[in-house]
């Protein structure tokens, strides 16, 4: 019995010192300071490198591949540049090296088991260098080496209407830019592996040494930058002649009234419409007050002739309704003035009220339509430009269906003598008229369209009377009309 005993404990002791000595292996497994062996970091066998012998080599290495050159040339022909010599640093190549240094921190830190453990797991590892080009620098150092490349700009096309109203173009011209996305691609491929680099340096004996001789010979990568606009797109949108025009006079125009005119015009010249888009006239009304501001002129308020701001705008659209109507286009919006004006026949002109009435119509053609307008202190013309058949043409004819007389009206005046009527203005006829438009092809009328009819009202008699019982004008249901102004943009009352 007390010799099995002995053997028992002969056994645990020896046990003990078989599971001390396991222990004092791990321990000492996990506590070396030594990369566990096959390990490589892109082709640069690493195992058995202490890690600070490690860390060192890979930051020497690495300002070692920052510094390899690069010789990029041009050849074409048509961009001839001189060679350049570039490293990959300044060809925006960035290594960083946390991924790579943070596989050394569980060897560092942890109870010895989990060193142990984990640096079992390292073993015989292919680890990859993170990198990567920053297009931002590579576009710096590209800009600074090249800035003939970079100065050069695409020349857009252009549309010419010539003396006569021809349309005729200038061409559109490209320019050669480098690739610079295709230039990273090819970077990367031939950027030298650290083991490349690792072996050269081992071979030169001196670490940390940069080689004068370039890496690689890249052809610089170019592609053509066209012009944002181009003659093939400016011809695609069709517009091929002078399809109408029309003109009014501007004969004794005030100064201010020739300015809101003008500048109206200039806002809508060279406008180019879409097939299908709509020409909304208050839109270009606010442009033209922003860019230019409009000045005083009379303007129509409430049917009556007084001093305002903007007067003269209802010209411009005007002469603009009777182009559009000569090029058979579709009218969406307008309506005449309530008083005749004297630069366009009745029933052909086109009033504005902002907030009230606009004028509107429709590019219902299928191609684009550019729109053109000259003024001068004479004459005000509006050209549209597109495609209709050749062989059709638009006529404009306005009827007066009736005539309205003046109505009479009288206003008291007590400083009168008694029974005594004074006439303080004499009234003039309105008018009720209807327009019609004729299309014609080949000379011959195929289709007739009304138009509108419009009216325009009388205006009174007025006499003054101290006789009982006269009163002001008679004003419907005891309120005060809302102003409405016309052909213009503000009345005298109404800053």
């Amino acid at each position: 019995m007390a010799r099995h005993s002995h053997l028992i404990v002969r056994l645990l002791i020896g046990l003990l010192l078989v599971a001390a000595s396991a222990c004092g292996s791990v321990a000492w497994y996990g506590s070396q300071s030594t990369l566990p062996p096959g390990i490589t970091l892109e082709g640069w066998p690493v195992g058995g490198l202490s890690i600070d012998a490690f860390e060192r080599q890979l930051a020497e290495h690495k300002q070692r591949l920052l510094g390899q050159v690069v010789r990029i040339s041009s050849e074409r022909s048509d961009m001839p540049l001189a060679p350049a010599d570039w490293t990959l640093e300044q060809l925006g190549l960035t290594l960083p090296l946390e991924a790579v240094t943070a596989k050394l921190q569980p060897l560092r830190s942890g109870s010895p088991f989990q060193r142990a453990l984990y640096r079992y797991g390292l073993r015989r590892q292919a680890w990859d260098l993170p990198a990567a080009f920053d297009a931002g620098a590579l576009h710096a150092s590209l800009q600074r080496g090249f800035p003939g490349v970079y100065a050069q700009q695409p020349v857009d096309a252009q549309r010419i209407v010539g003396p006569q109203d021809a349309i005729s173009y200038v061409p559109d011209a490209g320019v050669l830019r480098i690739d610079e996305a295709k230039l990273i691609g090819q970077l990367y491929a031939v950027r030298p592996a650290l083991g490349t680099v690792a072996a050269a340096e081992g071979a030169s004996g001196a670490a940390g040494a940069r080689s004068a001789v370039p890496v690689a010979v890249l052809p610089l990568p170019f592609y053509k930058q066209e012009a944002a606009v181009t003659m093939r797109t400016l011809q695609a949108q069709g517009i091929e002649r002078k399809i109408s025009e029309f003109s009014t006079a501007l004969a004794q125009n005030s100064e201010g009234r020739l300015h809101n005119v003008c500048s109206t015009a200039a806002s809508i010249h060279d406008l180019l419409l879409a097939p299908g888009e709509v020409f909304d006239y208050a839109k270009y009304i606010a442009e033209t007050e922003a860019k230019f501001g409009f000045r005083e002129a009379p303007v129509i308020l409430n049917g009556k002739l007084v001093p305002g701001i903007g007067g003269g705008i209802c010209q411009v659209s005007s002469t603009l309704y009777n182009a559009v109507l000569r090029a058979g286009l579709d009218i969406v919006e307008r309506r005449n003035h309530s008083l005749p004006v004297s630069y366009v026949p009745l029933g052909q002109d086109a009033t504005f009220a902002s907030g009230y009435i606009n004028f509107r119509f429709r590019n219902s053609t299928p191609h684009y339509l550019l729109l053109r307008t000259s003024a001068n202190e004479n004459r005000l013309t509006v050209k549209l430009f597109g495609q209709i058949p050749s062989d059709v043409t638009y006529t404009i004819e306005s009827k007066t269906v009736e005539t309205l007389e003046p109505p009479v009206k009288y206003v008291l005046n007590p400083t009168l003598p008694a029974g005594q009527i004074q006439k303080l203005s004499s009234g003039q006829p309105g008018y009720v008229v209807e327009t019609y438009r004729y299309k014609n092809q080949n000379g011959q009328r195929v289709a007739t369209e009304r138009i509108s009819r419009d009216t325009y009202s009388a205006q009174p008699t007025i006499y003054a009377s101290n006789q009982a019982g006269t009163a002001s004008p008679h004003v419907p249901n005891g309120q005060p009309q809302a102003p409405l102004i016309e052909d213009g943009v503000r009345g005298p009352a109404f800053p």
